[in-house]
């Protein structure tokens, strides 16, 4: 075989970094310096005779077209690898193991339509194991996606947001302030911004930058809140309380469980919230696949998924 003017090593440091597209991160999961990820990209790029990544201070780094092609032929190349290695001939003692893959969603989208349809998919795929996290307040998800810890990730996230690098809009769903049935009594829909300057609000985390957030959207639709009798920075939580009728809110429509529809009503339209979704580049694999589609499946073909529009299939 001709010589080949790259390292494995070099296009693995080459696939992790167009994964992260952070220098620290990549050293960090590959257990090497960020001087080493910069020279073997550096080294790879004078191999090849063309600039892959685009590289300026204080930005992330970003594939150049030549770098996206090169990318495209690497998955390629790993999915031919795959394949040759197929023909190792296996030892019947040997056992197949369990991969683990660590996945990033909302506790409240976990909890409605994913925690359900797990034992089915676990019994179906023994040797593939789903390690959630769903604790994370939602103004962490998107950095906590960007650390490279996740494999996978679905999150929502407003509508007139930019949708961050590495992610992908497969839904939409509508946002608005809701609040308990009992708030409209006596009110058309939707209610005056006046008429909701009068209720009291849940807002989120105190003195967080998705509190302030908030209430900068608020001000641009003439909603002023005066009257705060909660904060908190879970939206399950914050679904919760407007159950139990103890004031209003700012959230997605998908954010509220089915049960939760017929007494929770939108009292006023917002921006629409965006589903996204995340997957690392991990190479060629079936079990990769398999995965993919059982997360959006559970989520967007679950008949109590209120997308007003879908991306997926």
């Amino acid at each position: 075989m001709a010589n080949l003017p790259f390292t494995l090593r070099q296009l693995d440091v080459f696939a992790n970094l167009s994964s992260t597209r952070s220098f620290r991160r990549t050293a960090e999961n590959l257990g090497i310096s960020q001087a080493s990820v910069s020279n073997q990209i550096k080294t790879l790029e004078e191999q090849l005779g063309v600039v892959l990544f685009d590289r300026k201070p204080g930005r992330r780094p970003t594939l150049r077209a030549e770098g996206l092609a090169f990318l495209g032929d690497l998955r390629e190349f790993q999915r031919a690898c795959e394949a040759l290695a197929n023909h190792r001939r296996h030892d019947p003692r040997d056992v197949e193991k369990v991969t683990t893959f660590r996945v990033l969603v909302g506790q409240g989208m976990f909890d409605a339509y994913i925690r359900r349809k797990l034992d089915s998919f676990f019994a179906a795929h023994p040797l593939v194991e789903l390690e959630f996290e769903a604790q994370l307040p939602f103004g962490q998800l998107v950095n906590a996606v960007e650390s490279g810890r996740y494999d996978f990730a679905l999150i929502n996230q407003r509508a007139d947001h930019l949708v961050p690098d590495g992610f992908e809009e497969v839904a939409l769903v509508s946002g608005g302030i809701y609040g308990h049935r009992k708030y409209a009594r006596g009110h058309k829909l939707p209610m005056s911004p006046d008429e909701l300057n009068r209720l009291p609000f849940i807002l989120p985390k105190a003195t967080s930058k998705q509190e302030r957030e908030v209430l900068r959207n608020y001000e641009k639709h003439g909603v002023h809140p005066r009257h705060i009798v909660g904060h908190t920075q879970y939206y399950d939580v914050m679904a919760a309380m407007l159950d139990r009728g103890l004031g209003v809110a700012s959230l997605s429509d998908a954010i509220l469980p089915a049960s939760m529809r017929k007494e929770v009503v939108q009292l006023y339209a917002l921006e629409n919230w965006r589903l996204l979704y995340y997957r690392k580049d991990l190479g060629a694999d079936p079990k990769y696949d398999t995965i993919e589609n059982f997360l959006l499946a559970s989520v967007l073909d679950d008949p109590d998924y209120p997308a007003i529009s879908r991306n997926w299939p």
